[in-house]
């Protein structure tokens, strides 16, 4: 499934696990590109896109003037769908979730094939409570792209969150061989052992 370069620049995040254990980026995969702007790096090197460089201001020193130009470009005919998506993202930094939500699923309605808008109404899912929706959309978004691989460890917090640990050892399971580096790793095995040590007292 074809996604676009804007698409894949997604906002620096964090999903944190219980205390003491490791924080998971809020993307979908290993690891992804950084926003399309640093400190020093001139509008120009940026390239034509204009969701590209709204999305440059917004991060930079114009962040007002970025964000009126997303809208422009979401309330055109038809609407600018990367736009709409990174609009959403905004909302979600800035907590109008509900902004943020109604922008994921204005996306999701327009073009169903656009799995990053689920891949973000999952995360908001999961961060307000919505567990169950949540686990409904990392599996979609898994099932879709196999480069949503953050999504199995994603699930499995929900369903150790939801009182369902057999099912979370499973998912993360699944997850352990695909994590992106051995610090990761190594936390996710702590999860497995002591998810596996709970279980194994509730059986005696």
């Amino acid at each position: 499934m074809a996604i676009s370069k804007s698409s894949w620049v997604l906002i620096a995040g964090a999903g944190a696990l219980a205390v003491g254990l490791v924080l998971m980026p809020r993307t979908p995969g290993s690891s992804e590109p950084a926003l399309p702007v640093e400190n020093g790096v001139a509008l120009e090197d940026i390239g034509t896109d204009p969701v590209d460089v709204a999305v440059a201001k917004v991060s930079g020193e114009n962040p007002m003037e970025g964000i009126l130009e997303l809208r422009q470009l979401a309330e055109s005919t038809p609407p600018n769908l990367d736009a709409v998506m990174w609009l959403g993202r905004f909302s979600v930094q800035s907590g109008q979730l509900d902004k943020a939500r109604e922008r994921f699923n204005q996306v999701i309605d327009a073009a169903p094939d656009r799995v990053e808008a689920y891949w973000e109404r999952a995360m908001l899912d999961m961060e307000e409570g919505f567990l169950e929706n949540a686990v409904e959309g990392f599996d979609l978004c898994v099932s879709a792209d196999e480069l949503y691989v953050n999504g199995r460890f994603f699930k499995a917090r929900c369903l150790e969150a939801m009182e369902k640990p057999d099912l979370a050892l499973t998912e993360y399971k699944s997850y352990l061989p695909l994590a992106p580096d051995t610090a990761v790793a190594k936390s996710v095995e702590g999860i497995i052992e002591r998810l596996e040590s709970a279980l194994a007292e509730t059986s005696i």
